[in-house]
């Protein structure tokens, strides 16, 4: 009798119909789309989140390199300085030697501002912009511009623009350059005023002098001597860091509050399922069983329901990630968030963070609320 009774609680009559009721099956079949659908939705939040934040630093890093080298007295650097930093970095490493210049840039009737960037050597150029050129070829014999800037501008590959220097309200140069490139970072600010090009072809607007080198080398601040200044690209883009920290916490509160809904939803199940079958408890009770195990056995049921759910919850999602990180289905709008398809990190250790965490608080709440329903029914 007693085996019978408890095969009855531990087996799968979370899913079965018996003689009692459909009602029961409809709230276990419910409980178990909730609970899989809550996983489901974690596993995406967190995967597109970190898929996002991702993005971001690689889009920035690639743009700009992972560290800026500066004149800590504010004043130019030299190939000489470049030849003391090479000896201080690792070897083969690659040092852009970067000159910047504001500038008008004008075709026929329109004109607009931009943020020219001189490099002196393409293939030494840190900044990955092969990888977000829509058009064209880079070389050093043609500049590149953003893609919103060449619509506002009017021009395309193999047009020629004007680009004028204006000092003190005087037009001190002009210069006619061939456009070469246009490239699509999604950052509204890079792709509405930055030019790329070779400082030869700004020689005219530049000295022969650099306002800054470009890295991705990690070597040690206090090998420099007083001269120069190291930032990372994370401090120079303080501001944008700091925004999307700000999101990131309400997204990991919302992961919670979902992760609580899932517990208590199978609490909740678990409930009716005592109150369904009291009768059946005060006979085990009948045959000396005593709370302890009568909780370990609707804990055991609840285990159950998140084992299953979980398996189907994580398997589900990750076939979603999986599909839309290379069919890309759905589109987002330009220039909202630094990419047009959706950002997807995905993480296989998830379950093994988020399933032991879900069973460590399910136990902690079903602990009171269990004890509390066993002790109303007198079991």
């Amino acid at each position: 009798m007693n085996i019978q009774i408890l095969k009855k609680f531990l087996s799968a009559n979370v899913f079965s119909i018996n003689n009692k009721s459909r009602t029961n099956l409809y709230l276990n079949s419910f409980s178990f789309i909730i609970t899989s659908l809550s996983i489901i939705f974690v596993v995406l939040i967190l995967s597109v989140n970190e898929g996002f934040k991702k993005t971001v630093n690689n889009v920035i890093v690639d743009l700009n390199g992972q560290y800026k080298i500066l004149n800590k007295l504010n004043g130019y650097l030299t190939d000489d300085d470049e030849s003391i930093l090479l000896s201080i970095l690792p070897e083969n490493s690659i040092l852009s030697k970067v000159s910047t210049k504001d500038l008008i840039a004008k075709n026929k009737s329109f004109s607009e501002p931009v943020n020219v960037i001189a490099f002196s050597n393409s293939n030494d150029f840190i900044h990955d912009l092969q990888g977000i050129l829509l058009e064209g070829s880079i070389s050093d014999s043609d500049i590149i511009i953003g893609k919103i800037l060449s619509e506002k501008l009017n021009v395309s590959v193999g047009s020629t623009l004007t680009l004028i220097n204006i000092e003190s309200n005087n037009i001190e140069n002009i210069e006619l350059i061939k456009v070469g490139g246009i490239f699509k970072s999604n950052i509204p600010a890079y792709d509405t005023y930055r030019i790329y090009g070779n400082r030869v072809l700004f020689k005219n607007f530049i000295n022969e002098n650099y306002d800054y080198f470009l890295t991705n080398e990690d070597f040690k601040s206090s090998l420099l001597n007083n001269k120069y200044l190291i930032k990372n690209i994370f401090q120079i883009n303080d501001d944008l860091f700091k925004w999307l920290n700000a999101y990131d916490f309400p997204i990991k509160m919302l992961v919670f509050f979902i992760m609580l809904i899932c517990i208590f939803n199978i609490l909740q199940n678990n409930l009716l399922y005592i109150s369904y079958y009291k009768n059946d408890f005060f006979i085990l009770k009948t045959l000396g069983l005593n709370n302890i195990y009568i909780y370990f056995i609707i804990l055991l049921r609840s285990f159950f329901v998140l084992f299953l759910s979980s398996i189907v919850g994580f398997s589900f999602a990750y076939i979603l990630l999986n599909i839309e990180q290379k069919i890309n289905l759905i589109n987002l709008p330009d220039y909202v968030y630094f990419t047009n398809s959706i950002p997807i990190h995905i993480d296989y250790m998830l379950p093994v963070y988020i399933f032991p965490l879900l069973l460590i608080i399910m136990s902690i709440i079903s602990l009171y609320f269990y004890n509390s329903f066993i002790k109303k029914y007198e079991f």
